[in-house]
């Protein structure tokens, strides 16, 4: 795993790290080992070996992490959800995390305090990627496209999954809520405008990610966590 170097101006204490995967691997025994016997079973449930790898080696790879911070045994963590599915730690003082992945591609977010969410994505021609904007854009997000100045499609996508992600929301029910500009000064945060449900200060980052992805790094300092449920959780694959 590889802790990466992140822009200039986001909050001390704020990780992110980056591994990268074999999906023709096999399953390796240490990952394997570490996760809950529900865990296990959705990823054998997975029809695909890499899919299965993918799984193991990210929810691995959290709980390690999780466990130098915490000082508990990567095994023994257990973790609750919110409304939308967003996981935490139950019962432990650790940071705020938040994980995605993309191809051969894991990023796994962690915050001292706050909330905080990361996205990563292999990038698609932007053509194809046409019929989505009226699904995905903010009405001054598709005047600036007019307009010609605007973000590629990818990058947009990118922040606004991580500010989501960072709330804890649904991503299809807030995509429009969202606009996401250029920072005036790259590579400092995005600026962001929303009529999300919300009142905690927003900011995002772009991430360095490998050729052919898009990454990006959503935070919130003082948000307030959302309701989770009461049932013990162990998996958001």
């Amino acid at each position: 795993m590889q802790r990466l170097r992140l822009a200039e101006g986001v909050p001390e204490g704020l990780e992110v790290w980056r591994l990268a995967l074999d999906l023709n691997a096999p399953v390796a025994d240490d990952d394997d080992r570490l996760l809950s016997r529900a865990e296990w079973q959705r990823a054998q449930r997975l029809r695909h070996h890499a899919d299965v790898v993918r799984a193991v080696a990210t929810r691995a790879a959290l709980r390690r992490l999780l466990s130098e911070h915490t000082g508990i045994a990567p095994e023994k963590l257990v973790f609750t959800l919110n409304a939308y599915g967003k996981p935490e730690l139950e019962n432990a003082d650790g940071p705020a995390f938040n994980v995605s992945h993309s191809g051969s591609v894991v990023l796994i977010a962690l915050a001292p305090s706050g909330a905080v969410g990361v996205d990563i994505e292999r990038c698609r021609p932007e053509a194809e990627l046409a019929p989505l904007h009226g699904l995905v854009l903010s009405p001054s997000e598709q005047r600036d496209r007019i307009r010609g100045a605007t973000l590629p499609f990818m990058e947009r996508w990118v922040v606004k999954e991580a500010v989501l992600k960072t709330l804890g929301l649904g991503i299809a029910d807030y995509l429009q809520a969202l606009s996401v500009s250029p920072a005036a000064v790259p590579p400092a945060s995005y600026c962001l405008k929303h009529s999300l449900p919300v009142s905690s200060p927003l900011q995002a980052w772009p991430l360095p990610a490998p050729s052919g992805y898009a990454a990006a790094l959503g935070y919130a300092k003082s948000y307030v966590k959302s309701n989770v449920q009461n049932e013990r959780y162990s998996t958001n694959f």
